[in-house]
């Protein structure tokens, strides 16, 4: 049994953890790798998709093994030099994408392990965001070869008029052909109703193929060489998962985590059950030499529920993206202040997947903002844009729309969760003064530091105040003020109580930029770099 770090051994995210045995063998989260794609991509410069696998296995994004799937292998490229691997599943621990964000370059038979939550933030997003191949983690349009070429306009189907049964079988067995689903395993049972959203689609053929072919298992279901346990643990987003892997030996692998948010105590009980894992894979993003403030969940909904008392006008709300933690803070704040939390249609349709999962959110403080849209998606029908998708519409939403004119009205009676990317909406709006609550994670490179002088412009522009960062005068750099924000990941010093619990022979540090901070307070350290391989 060995363990190989393919990425994220140095940088924070990007994981790509291999454990096997030489036959059979599973992924440990499949990420994107932050650090190193922008080193090179940005806004207007990315990765061609039209050209498959192509740049991330030129650019270091993807290591050279074979799995990927087919058809996104251009003329020029071939895996013949790739290095075999056996991959009976990948594991992935949350839904934030330096730890999944490359899985839809996998041929779509490997299946995906995650929590009843994660698939549902997972599906959401796919289903609302922009085509990305590495986040099509679940479902992806098959390419005809060669890949560099515009592919499948004659196989697109209108079902708008289908009406003969046969016609339906005859679009569902072309679906089956080039619409790949992942095969899913759920750390826990699903219900129902997150059945039901997993196999939401935007008409109903697609959604009949969907519940032909879309199945979520659970461990039991699936004929894995490695023993896994799932612990579900506390991180800045729900869904959150560490696993114990057992082979000839058992491995702990914490994925990212803390315990200073609303599921700390899940952390804990995680560390009790690796007690009997001889090695441990862990996180250290915080574990640089600056001193870390200790600021709590709690501490930011006290901060932030005294700014938000105090303001006149409208609040407008900024947290970390999917951290659904930091949203139910900020609608018990609305609550508690007579106003509605309004929140971005695709956050929207990721609560709803994730309620279907079982996670308690309550959304009687929370609206949904209808900006501008030139196209009006299949998922925006379903939560109250429109009346007319084959699932009816969502009962949690509709009704809860709120445009424009209604904020510019009566900006008192709302927070707006926006960041700065949704500030042009302020256009339509057109409300002048208020308060931009800052609740979300500090500048660490020169490129957000410049986001902040544009977010500055902005919020000058219609006269609002910031709370929780200022433009110091002299640096012309934010600074920064602490209680606003609590981080996803666990300090030093609650690193080492979750080691000292689990009390492994080994320690592998990844997700960290200081690697050395684990030697320098444990004995049995093994610092792997990326493409290094250790027998276990």
């Amino acid at each position: 049994m060995f363990i190989k770090i393919y990425d994220g051994a140095n940088t924070i995210g990007g994981n790509k953890i291999y454990v096997g045995d030489g036959k059979h063998g599973i992924f440990l989260d499949f990420g994107l790798n932050f650090a190193v794609n922008n080193l090179y991509f940005k806004d207007f410069i990315k990765m061609r998709s039209i050209r498959g696998i192509n740049d991330p296995i030129e650019m270091g994004l993807l290591p050279k093994i074979k799995g990927y799937r087919k058809d996104l292998f251009p003329g020029d490229v071939s895996d013949v030099a790739f290095e075999e691997i056996p991959i009976d599943a990948v594991l992935i621990t949350h839904a934030h994408v330096d730890h999944y964000g490359m899985l839809g370059y996998l041929n779509p038979r490997i299946p995906m392990m995650a929590s009843p939550e994660t698939l549902a933030i997972i599906k959401a997003y796919q289903d609302a965001g922009k085509s990305e191949i590495g986040t099509s983690g679940i479902y992806y349009v098959e390419r005809k070869r060669p890949v560099d070429k515009l592919v499948l306009p004659s196989r697109r189907v209108n079902t708008s008029n289908v009406k003969k049964e046969e016609t339906v079988e005859k679009y569902l067995t072309e679906f089956k052909d080039y619409f790949p689903i992942r095969p899913l395993i759920s750390t826990t049972k699903v219900s129902d109703s997150l059945l039901e959203f997993m196999r939401l689609q935007g008409d109903g053929i697609k959604m009949r193929h969907f519940k032909n072919h879309l199945r979520v298992g659970t461990l039991e279901d699936f004929d894995l060489e490695f023993k896994v346990r799932a612990y579900p643990v506390d991180h800045s987003i729900y869904g959150s998962t560490a696993y114990i892997i057992e082979g000839d030996s058992t491995i702990a692998y914490t994925g990212d985590l803390r315990l200073h948010g609303e599921r700390g105590a899940y952390t804990m009980e995680f560390a009790k059950g690796a007690r009997d894992a001889a090695t441990l894979i862990i996180e250290g993003t915080r574990t640089s030499k600056e001193e870390h403030e200790y600021v709590s969940e709690e501490d930011v909904y006290k901060n932030s529920l005294s700014v938000v008392d105090g303001a006149k006008g409208l609040v407008i709300a900024d947290f970390s993206a999917r951290n659904f933690e930091r949203l139910k803070l900020f609608s018990k704040i609305a609550g508690k202040t007579g106003r509605k939390l309004v929140i971005e249609e695709k956050d929207a349709y990721a609560v709803e997947g994730l309620i279907a999962a079982g996670t308690k959110i309550s959304t009687e403080n929370v609206a949904v903002y209808k900006k501008p849209v030139e196209k009006v998606e299949w998922w925006m029908k379903y939560i109250g844009r429109k009346n007319d998708h084959p699932a009816g519409t969502s009962t949690l939403w509709g009704g809860k729309m709120v445009n424009p004119m209604e904020i510019h009205d009566n900006p008192s009676r709302y927070i707006l969760a926006f960041s700065l990317y949704d500030l042009p909406n302020l256009l339509d709006i057109k409300i002048e003064g208020g308060t931009y609550l800052y609740s979300s994670t500090e500048a660490f490179n020169e490129e957000m530091e410049l986001d902040f002088k544009t977010l500055d412009n902005w919020l000058r522009r219609f006269g609002i105040e910031a709370v929780g960062f200022k433009i110091n005068s002299d640096s012309n750099k934010p600074d920064f003020d602490k209680g606003f924000h609590a981080s996803g990941h666990a300090s030093p010093a609650d690193l080492m109580k979750i080691i000292d619990t689990i009390d492994p022979e080994v320690i592998i540090p990844v997700h960290t930029e200081h690697p050395e901070w684990f030697s320098e307070n444990y004995d049995g350290v093994k610092i792997l770099k990326n493409g290094e391989k250790m027998e276990i």
